[in-house]
């Protein structure tokens, strides 16, 4: 097939929706709005939003691409439906008067049809939540979850946010078993050398070698060192006298005049043989290879230059060769020449050692990381994607490709540039197979002059095969060739000098590019619109670029105040300001010198925050806070916690309130609160409760300082971490030592760096990476012609020939090798400086293009010799002159600060009346999550149920040591008494009397014993350990404890409950055993307030309840429903633990307990379903002669006698119905807003 390919140049209308298709689309030609645009255009006229997958490099992007889409989708979608009632001879008229080619298109195509384009775009609405757009790590992530079978990953494994931690454990272990099994003579010359550091000296280069880990890796063999050869030479070096040779060495000596003042400078012959040499030899004396520690480094490298000068015989000049002769024929000087020599061969080979020492941990790093994730139930982005594309492979492999292509037909894959070659090998095993691509659609947009992600894995010879490979297959190849985001003037200048030097390197030619339709308010410089965007800024001191540029931005915003500079906006004149600046650099090295000259100056400035939260003073504060909750009682550490900013006492309150008598007790008694809330409810109630209670919003603020919004916003972010992270530390202590291991070893995850503040304004400074994507309308750039020096060095990239694995034809990949000069051949090496030559002009390529308005461009090279950075294309050939480029002359002094006169403005407030209803997450509660609402003071009743995630039958009860006799008048049953305690033993005591025949007594040991077996395994492992240790005369006999279970049933199957009536007597069908239902609300603000004057109305105290606002539905289980003959009733089984005596579970004391952990409410919720149940199943039903109450058994205290261990409640008529009118109707609600609204 041939590479070549027409290019088009209006993707928007051209693009068919079938095989391959590339779109490069430059620096401000309107990438996004193209994408939006295709996707309405797919979702016109082939698939549906489920069917689209849309991936990109961040997910900032990812947010806004999936906006920009909506937003466009919508627009259609309304000027689609006010066309409907056009002909469609209206309709095409229309569209040859649009600008908008989409929409031109679009009402061309379907103007017989405009029905159906508007009805689709409707259902495209509906649906647009299933579109997937994100980046290609969660898009990887998407298929191995929803394929899992398919794939054979079945394994679920978390991402794990601390990818480096393993990487530097498996260096130390790799590192550390390496070191174990060399001789020491070999590891004293390896430190010696340097070459033995800390782990952070070998991290960057393995986890360089880990992003190209598809590459090939060249193996780096491990030279052959002769130790003992090289001690044999020490011995000799000890028989040599420098003495003999003082006529050649010594300054006043017969032949020191003959010497080669060339080679050797400034008496060095002289310093060599009389300090370096003598040093040395010293030095060999001794055995632990001292010879090559750091500070004999010059002594070595001047021997080594005299070695290098007598092989190639410059020592002498101009004399004859009898004296030259009896200096290189000299017994001393030739032991002298052999040592040395043998000295240079060793280190050499100890350096070679330590380059293989780097490739062998990259090697072992690479090979170990996914056993070492996978042990851990972990995976890395990276790691997954090389999963997936494993998975990818072989006949296996191709019918998952298939099913994912099936699924999804159509992917459209932005920054295509910046994909690396594990990804790319994924995305062609899927939509790129050459049996396969036809069935569905790939559209990928990039742009190689932006391809500046090298450092992360982003290779060019990536993009340039996968090129190749869509040419072959008959892809389509578009380009985007119109500027929008700069000014007309600024496009033409900034054209002009990149067409110099088209040639980037790496294949990537840059094409003319021309300004857009994008209207631009002008900048206007004392009365001149856009004059020269482009200008030079030549320093005449290099090392005052800070200090100019600060001047010069207080030049340009001294020009604003003045009314000089300013955008002629359509309804204003806006004067520039510090947010409309921006200063980029290469490095942060450039941004602290600016940023501290611009604060020096008053000038406000706004940089990307690398720092991570936990490294704020504040994060320790939280750290005392958290240790004050956890050890409420104790002294010091509350001291601590008191002293922080989040209480804010100075250290004179804190002594006088040590002097009163309560003295920290108030304190310690809410610490203490606040744990029991914890240790109860979790982390998130606490934290609340804790921030409302010690008011740390209002002591955060009560100072005022400069930094107030940054304590507020970091506490805010430290707080979510902690809940976000409680999720998966189970425990107040795995989360607080969690939170203390973050403080120790603070990263630069994206989850804790520190947030954006409301208040951040000013130039904006930015590294070129990060200024990727924005636009500014001022850009300064700094060292834009200093000289070029690549920052990693541990690594050399090169190109390998390999045959192509489906054509057969000759393709370049990549091969990565330990960066030796002495092993790697000139042209390896020659490929590794033009492949990081070339990312450097794509690097300022992306750097040139951020501005809107005008460029300042701070050269340092007076004598224009640069040939890097923007040098490489203004010093090609003759000087650059443009019409709209000038050179900028440098400020000769701080310009004095100028303020704008303070002006009154009126400005117009857009406001809407407060809503008298509002609306809420039709989201689901139940009667445990109520009790999340209790105040702290009551939360001891019932909470057990809380950090229950789904809620199980016995997540409401909670077993408390609470008694009303002090001395034990009638012991419970062992059985009863030491049943194991807990949600686990509540449940199985549910599931026994869901499945039962409470009429069949006979079969009740056989459910024990199958669910203890089956489910409980563990529960009966406690409950038969506790009764062999209390009846050992039994010999482990488990028959009698079967019996005791059996009689206990039996006790709570024959107790007289209300009227006598026993619940043995129920027969099949009239009754339901955990019966489940939803309760719906109304559509308002659960009414707590009001539910808690209802039950005090009817002298039921109820605890204080905070309002719940979230709830829609009231989901729960009913444990039994069941019909006595005369009413419906409900019971309740509560394995509640209240005590030791019968008089524990007497009806006053279930009573108090019902009070505690507010089962009257639980009660009379379960009352209300049952009657709205009745409602609906039962014919003719009336409240009064159908509807009974409700029996609270608890089973420890159930004899089989009346009034024992139960309660039982049968609350007014008129309460039911009250509480049910309070709850609501969702559908109702609904018919009443819709009759309102037709009356």
């Amino acid at each position: 097939m041939p590479l070549s390919s027409k290019t088009s140049y209006q993707p928007i209308t051209e693009i068919e929706f079938s095989g391959l298709h590339l779109i490069e689309a430059s620096a401000g030609t309107g990438k996004t709005y193209t994408l939006s645009s295709l996707m309405v255009r797919i979702f016109l006229e082939r698939y549906l939003p489920k069917q689209v997958i849309a991936t990109t490099f961040t997910r900032a992007a990812a947010a806004e691409l999936k906006t920009r889409i909506r937003l466009r989708v919508q627009h259609i979608y309304s000027v689609l439906n006010a066309s409907l009632g056009f002909t469609e001879q209206e309709v095409i008229q229309r569209a040859e008067q649009e600008a908008d080619p989409l929409l031109q298109h679009i009402l061309k195509q379907f103007a017989p049809r405009m029905g159906y384009a508007a009805e689709r775009l409707k259902l495209v609405l509906d649906q647009l939540d299933e579109l997937f757009v994100g980046t290609l790590d969660s898009f990887s992530q998407k298929l191995l979850r929803e394929f899992a079978f398919e794939s054979g990953k079945i394994e679920a494994a978390a991402i794990t946010d601390d990818a480096k931690r393993y990487t530097r454990q498996l260096i130390h272990d790799v590192l550390r078993a390496w070191i174990n099994a060399q001789p020491q003579a070999i590891i004293d010359g390896l430190y010696n050398i340097g070459a033995l550091k800390q782990i952070d000296a070998f991290v960057d280069v393995v986890e360089q070698a880990l992003n190209f880990s598809s590459a090939q890796f060249d193996p780096y063999v491990a030279p052959q060192l002769n130790v003992e050869h090289f001690y044999a030479q020490l011995r000799q070096a000890q028989s040599i006298q420098l003495d003999d040779l003082l006529a050649y060495t010594a300054r006043d000596g017969e032949f020191y005049g003959f010497i080669n003042g060339t080679s050797f400078r400034n008496d060095a012959f002289h310093t060599l043989f009389c300090r370096d040499l003598p040093q040395l030899l010293q030095a060999l004396e001794q055995p632990d290879l001292s010879i090559f520690e750091a500070y004999l480094g010059s002594a070595r490298e001047a021997a080594y230059k005299f070695l290098e000068k007598y092989h190639q015989n410059k020592i002498f000049k101009k004399c004859s060769v009898a004296i030259s002769d009896g200096f290189y024929q000299h017994p001393a000087v030739l032991a002298l020449v052999e040592v040395l020599q043998c000295l240079k061969d060793h280190e050499q080979q100890f350096t070679q050692l330590h380059h293989h020492l780097k490739a062998y941990l990259c090697h072992e790093v690479k090979n170990r990381l996914p056993e070492v994730l996978q042990e851990k139930g972990e995976t890395t982005f990276s790691q997954q994607i090389r999963t997936l594309s494993e998975a990818l492979k072989g006949e296996q492999g191709q019918r998952f490709a298939q099913y994912v292509q099936s699924r999804y037909p159509l992917i459209l894959v932005d920054e295509f540039q910046d994909t690396n070659q594990d990804q790319d090998d994924m995305l062609a095993s899927i939509w790129r197979h050459p049996q396969r691509y036809q069935n569905g659609c790939m559209i990928m947009v990039g742009d190689r002059k932006q391809a500046i992600y090298g450092f992360r894995g982003g290779d060019m010879l990536t993009f340039l095969n996968a090129h190749q490979d869509i040419m072959r297959k008959q892809g389509r190849n578009y380009k985007l060739v119109n500027n929008h985001r700069s000014v007309r003037p600024l496009v033409e200048v900034v054209d002009a000098l990149f067409q110099r030097q088209p040639d980037f390197g790496e294949q990537v030619l840059y094409d003319s590019i021309e300004a857009g339709q994008r209207a631009h308010p002008a900048l206007i410089d004392q009365g001149q619109h856009n004059p020269a965007p482009l200008r030079w800024l030549m320093l005449e001191d290099k090392n005052r670029e800070a200090e100019q540029v600060s001047w010069k931005i207080r030049a340009l915003l001294n020009q604003a105040h003045r009314g000089e500079l300013y955008l002629d906006e359509p309804d204003q004149q806006r004067g520039l300001i510090s947010d409309d600046i921006a200063v980029i650099s290469k490095n942060h090295k450039g941004l602290d010198d600016v940023q501290a000259r611009l604060e020096y100056l008053g000038i406000k400035v706004n940089r990307p925050s690398r720092c991570s939260v936990f490294d704020h003073a504040l994060a320790h504060d939280v750290a005392a806070f958290l240790t004050a909750i956890l050890h409420p009682y104790d002294e010091a550490k509350v001291k601590r916690a008191l002293l922080g900013r989040m209480i804010g006492l100075d250290l004179s309150t804190l002594q006088q309130l040590q002097q009163q008598a309560s003295g920290l007790s108030q304190y310690m008694t809410q610490f203490d609160a606040v744990r029991e809330i914890w240790m109860h409810q979790g982390f998130l109630p606490a934290w609340q409760h804790a921030l409302a209670v010690f008011q740390v919003w209002q002591n955060l603020v009560k100072i005022q300082r400069r930094d107030n919004e940054r304590a507020v916003v970091n506490v805010r972010h430290l707080g979510e971490l902690l809940t976000q992270h409680s999720e998966r530390y189970a425990g107040a202590q795995n989360l607080y030592h969690w939170y203390l291991k973050q403080l120790t070893s603070p990263s630069e995850r994206e989850w804790e760096l520190e947030r954006k503040l409301s208040s951040d304004a000013g130039v904006q400074l930015m590294t070129i990476h990060q200024s990727k994507g924005l636009e500014f309308k001022v850009v300064f750039l700094l060292g834009a012609d200093k000289p070029f020096r690549e920052q990693s060095t541990g690594l050399n990239f090169s190109e390998l020939t390999v045959p192509d694995p489906e054509t057969g034809a000759l393709q370049q990949r990549r091969l990565v090798s330990i960066a030796d000069k002495a092993r790697l051949t000139e042209r390896a090496q020659q490929q590794h400086s033009d492949r990081a030559k070339a990312e450097q002009n794509r690097l300022w390529y992306v750097a040139l293009t951020r501005a809107s308005h005008r460029v300042y461009a701070v050269m340092q090279d007076a004598q224009a010799k640069s040939q890097d950075a923007l040098a490489y294309w203004k010093h090609q050939g003759e000087a650059f002159f443009h019409p709209y480029s000038m050179d900028e002359p440098c400020e000769p002094q701080c310009p004095p600060a100028l303020h704008r006169a303070a002006q009154q403005q009126t400005y117009r407030l857009y406001a809407q009346p407060v809503p008298s209803q509002r609306f809420y997450p039709r989201g689901k509660t139940s009667f445990s999550y109520l009790a999340q609402h209790l105040k702290p003071s009551l939360l001891y009743a019932d909470t057990l149920a809380l950090t229950q995630v789904p809620e199980q039958q016995a997540d409401d009860e909670r077993d408390l040591n609470v008694s009303f006799n002090t001395t034990t008048q009638l012991p419970l049953e062992w059985i009863k008494q030491h049943f194991p305690k807990g949600p686990q033993a509540g449940n199985f005591l549910h599931e026994i009397f869901e499945h039962i025949d409470l009429k069949k007594p006979d079969e009740w040991p056989i459910e024990l014993r199958r669910r203890f077996k089956n489910d409980y395994s563990t529960l009966w492992e406690q409950l038969y350990r506790q009764y062999t240790e209390a009846y050992p005369e039994h010999n482990g006999e488990d028959g009698l404890l079967f019996q005791w279970l059996t009689e206990w049933l039996m006790h709570v199957a024959t107790t007289p409950l209300h009227q006598g009536f026993q619940l043995n007597q129920l027969e099949a069908g009239q009754y339901l055993s955990e019966c489940p239902f939803y309760l719906a609300l109304s559509d308002r603000v659960l009414a707590m307030r009001r539910i808690q004057q209802l039950f005090a109305e009817y002298d039921i105290h109820m605890p204080d309840f905070l309002d719940a606002h979230a709830a829609r539905y009231l989901n729960g289980s009913i444990d039994l429903m069941y019909f006595d003959g005369q009413h419906f009733h409900i019971a309740d089984y509560k394995s509640n633990y209240l005590g030791s005596d019968q008089q524990d579970y007497s009806a006053q004391a279930i009573q108090h307990n019902m009070t505690q952990s507010s089962y009257w409410l639980q009660a009379a919720l379960y009352l209300v379903a049952l009657h709205r149940y009745l409602k609906v199943k039962l014919q003719h039903y009336q409240i009064e002669q159908h509807l009974g109450g409700a029996t609270y058994l608890y089973l420890r205290g159930m004899t089989g006698a009346a009034h024992q261990g139960y309660f039982y409640w049968k609350p007014d008529n008129e309460f039911i119905l009250r509480l049910d009118a309070i709850l609501g109707y969702f559908v109702e609600d609904k018919m009443d807003k819709k009759s309102d609204k037709s009356e």
